[in-house]
């Protein structure tokens, strides 16, 4: 499949995805869990703090990340179909993205 052919991911659900980490991150800092909450806050600034702010995405910024994921998705894809092509392998298992994760976190 030739990159443009491959489907672009919706910035909607990148926003989506961030929103729920972000919330998820929110709750951790101000559960019990969390530690050293006012360091964190302090580098912020004066009436700045990251509970009281909303944390959000600009459009070009949500473009890009989808961009960035697809490309990470992308090569994972091409580096698993080479180790299993090399193994004889018709199919991508699971255990050849796996061995593909490593090199691409180095990678990117």
């Amino acid at each position: 499949m030739d990159d443009n052919e491959t489907p672009a991911l919706e910035p909607d659900l990148t926003r989506d995805i961030f929103k729920q980490i972000w919330t998820r991150t929110a709750q951790e800092r101000e559960g019990v869990g969390f530690q050293n909450t006012d360091a964190i806050d302090s580098e912020v600034g004066t009436g700045t703090s990251k509970k009281i702010r909303p944390t959000f995405a600009n459009l070009h910024a949500l473009k890009l990340s989808c961009e960035l994921v697809r490309i990470f998705i992308t090569e994972t894809v091409r580096r698993a179909a080479t180790i299993a092509e090399a193994e004889g392998d018709t199919k991508i298992e699971a255990t050849h993205l796996e061995r593909t994760l490593p090199q691409l976190l180095l990678d990117f």
